[in-house]
Parts: C-alpha cells; sequence; structure tokens
C-alpha cells in the first residue's frame, strides 16, 4: 500500500544496522550507510550527526555501539531498535540518543514500509511499531517521527462484527496506517483523533477548509433537496456525482454545471454558496 504524501526531501541520512541484503534493499531509497559489522561501527559513530536515525536489526551491533558510543559527549541522533532489548540497556541509549524507538515481543512494522514511512513528509501521523504493557492496561506506539503515544487498552473496543483484540499480538500494517491486534484492525488516524488533541486540532481545521469547497456545497444542496446521487441520471451519473463532491473534479464542465443546477432547482452560480 502506498502511503499518499506531499513532495519533500527527507532531510536526515540512515545507518542500518544489519546483515540481510533484503532489508538493506528496502532501505536504498533512504541511501543508507550500511553497517553490517563490528568493525564498521567507528567511522559510522564518528560522521553521525545530530539528524542521523540509527536503525538496528541486529542485537550484537547494538550492543557493540553501546560500547563505542557511550563516552561520546553529542548525542548520535535517534536509535530505533528492532529487536529484542534488555531493559537495562534503555537508560544507556536513553542518553546516547536524543530520541529511541525500541520494540518488546515484536510489534514493528516491516522493513519495506519503515522505509516509506521515514520518506513521508506526514510521518509524524503514521505508526511504526508498539508494543502493551499489561500491568498498566495500555499500549504504547512509536510514530514515524519517533514521538511515543500512550493509549489505554480500552481504547480498542469491539467491533461491529464481534471480533475483539488480542493484546498478545501487535503489529502495525499498512505503512503506519493501520493497526492489527490479533484479527482485529484499527485505523491510526482514528486512535490519533482521540487521542492527540494537536492532531485533532489539525484535522478538524483542514475539514473546515474542506467544507469551503464546491463539492462540499453540491453535497449539502443536495441534501437539502432530498436527491441521491443516483437521482441526478441520464444526464449525469451517479458516479460523477460523487467524485464532484469528494473534489477529485479540479473543474466544472458548463454542461455538468447546468445538469446539477437544474435537477437541483438553482442557477448554476447559486450552488457554490450553499
Amino acid at each position: 500500500m502506498t502511503v499518499k504524501t506531499r513532495t519533500r526531501q527527507h532531510d536526515h541520512s540512515v545507518i542500518l544496522l544489519d546483515r540481510t541484503a533484503r532489508r538493506a534493499a528496502a532501505f536504498a531509497g533512504l541511501n543508507p550507510r550500511i553497517v553490517s559489522s563490528v568493525a564498521e561501527l567507528r567511522s559510522s559513530v564518528a560522521q553521525a550527526t545530530r539528524d542521523s536515525i540509527w536503525v538496528s536489526y541486529a542485537s550484537d551491533l547494538t550492543d557493540a555501539l553501546l560500547k563505542r558510543a557511550v563516552s561520546s559527549r553529542s548525542p548520535l541522533g535517534t536509535g530505533v531498535f528492532i529487536h529484542a532489548i534488555d531493559v537495562k540497556s534503555i537508560p544507556a541509549l536513553a542518553s546516547m540518543f536524543r530520541r529511541i524507538a525500541y520494540a518488546v515481543d515484536g510489534g514493528f512494522i516491516a522493513a519495506e514500509e519503515l522505509a516509506e514511512v521515514l520518506k513521508a513528509p506526514n510521518r509524524e501521523d503514521l505508526l511504526i511499531g508498539g508494543f502493551v504493557n499489561a500491568a498498566t492496561q495500555t499500549i504504547t506506539f512509536w510514530r514515524g517521527n519517533f514521538d511515543s503515544l500512550t493509549v489505554p487498552l480500552a481504547t480498542f473496543r469491539k467491533s461491529g462484527d464481534g471480533t475483539e483484540p488480542n493484546f498478545e499480538s501487535v503489529s502495525v500494517i499498512d505503512c503506519g496506517q493501520t493497526v492489527r491486534l490479533g484479527k482485529y484492525e484499527a485505523a491510526v488516524d482514528a486512535i490519533l483523533y482521540e487521542h492527540d488533541t494537536e492532531y485533532r486540532r489539525r484535522r478538524h481545521k483542514q475539514r473546515l477548509r474542506d467544507e469551503q469547497t464546491f463539492g462540499a456545497s453540491l453535497r449539502r444542496l443536495r441534501k437539502q433537496r432530498g436527491l441521491r446521487r443516483e437521482d441526478f441520471q441520464p444526464d449525469l451519473a451517479a458516479k460523477t456525482v460523487a467524485r464532484i463532491e469528494q473534489g477529485k473534479v479540479r473543474r466544472v464542465q458548463k454542461h455538468t454545471l447546468d445538469s446539477l443546477a437544474k435537477h437541483l432547482s438553482v442557477q448554476p452560480q447559486e450552488i457554490a454558496s450553499f
């Protein structure tokens, strides 16, 4: 699945700690520095910047990095550790990096999709992993910008078809847009909308902007008239009306506008005023 993004160059370098050629290929679009041995860590640490992103799939290379960089005076950037990690190492990692994200019993997005998220300018609105804390009855997610978001398990209510979340099986799919809990799935935008005030504010502003479009005016007027999209046939196909309302038609042709106005009993220029 392709993430919908705005065009923008990513502004960070990626250092990949891994020995698997397939994963290295998945990150090729980010031009990563591949570190597959302890010997390669020294120069990588020396060249890393505050904006570097370290992605590790190899626990032994992470351990070696800890030994080599623990005395570093400046933070290495962001560390993403997609392997089982000793909780005793977390304080040391947190002191080495500006931010860290780590796995607990899996739960991270697939390598190919992680690379897609890291390239996305809206990565803060996508998730890359998560883990459950049974003691606190919460689940912590890592966002694409590596901020964390902790929400109560009660967020995930039984779905309409009776499917219940399985908190022993956590994964993120669809390039960071869906959380899967066993057979249960939840949309990431719904999770963010409920638990992130800033995200909710941004979405609200976007909705207000959308509601000022010609398509939104057409939809309001059509509903006010009690018409279905199918009621514009045979002059206009229901699919055409839907595309206009959804903003997928950049310029409405005059004959289309006239047909809409005829069925809505208004002048063509009046539609946008509703």
